[in-house]
């Protein structure tokens, strides 16, 4: 007998469903991925996941693109007046990335694991939401940057490899974390994981910086 909905559910069970089903994508893959599972983590039936979801393409799509969203509206509301110091912009820049990342560990693993197999959503959905950080966002970075250089308080270094430094530094610490507490466990074992964050986030802060500051003999 097909199984069916006799009231509307809701709303937290779609987040409820996005949630396992991310466990599942991290654990299982796309392929490996099965609807039932994730009904079964989430405490639902199948026809409450084909009720907000039309497929497991369209479930997975809705995890990657809902979730980089609130990345993208985060970045919406740094919004530097005047003439920024670019000292004062990354560490904000480093903080904002790396505490989305926090919120959301699983996603550095599910992108490495699906790009890996050349899943097509995944192209799909990060080209559409990087195309928008790039036009609505990035040439404030850049601007700001300019001046920076300008001003002397910065080295003349290209503002995108220092994004794409920020994002690789900041994305290893969760995609490589089970090996790191493994190989130190110590401090890993020891040290709250909120204070093993603070750490991480000033340590690239910091290293970025000192890759800005202009150097003896510049």
């Amino acid at each position: 007998m097909a199984e069916s909905i006799q009231n509307p559910p809701e709303e937290s069970t779609r987040e409820k469903i996005k949630a396992a089903a991310t466990e599942e994508f991290i654990h299982k893959g796309f392929d490996g991925a099965r609807m039932q599972a994730i009904a079964d983590r989430a405490g639902a039936n199948k026809a409450m996941i084909y009720y907000y979801f039309r497929s497991k393409e369209a479930l997975f799509e809705a995890v990657l693109r809902e979730t980089f969203e609130e990345l993208v509206t985060r970045f919406a509301e740094i919004r530097p007046e005047g003439d920024p110091d670019p000292r004062v912009l990354i560490p904000q820049i480093v903080r904002l990335h790396f505490r989305f990342l926090a919120e959301h560990p699983a996603i550095p693993k599910i992108l490495l694991r699906e790009m890996h197999s050349n899943h097509p959503i995944v192209p799909k959905v990060l080209g559409e939401i990087f195309g928008r950080i790039r036009s609505e966002r990035y040439p404030d970075f850049v601007r700001i940057f300019e001046a920076g250089i300008r001003s002397g308080k910065i080295r003349d270094v290209d503002p995108l490899q220092t994004i794409l430094n920020i994002i690789s530094m900041n994305a290893f610490y969760f995609i490589a974390r089970p090996v790191l507490s493994v190989g130190w466990p110590d401090v890993f074992a020891s040290v709250p994981e909120e204070k093993l964050l603070e750490m991480r986030e000033r340590a690239v802060s910091d290293l970025v910086l000192n890759g800005l500051l202009p150097r003896q003999g510049d």
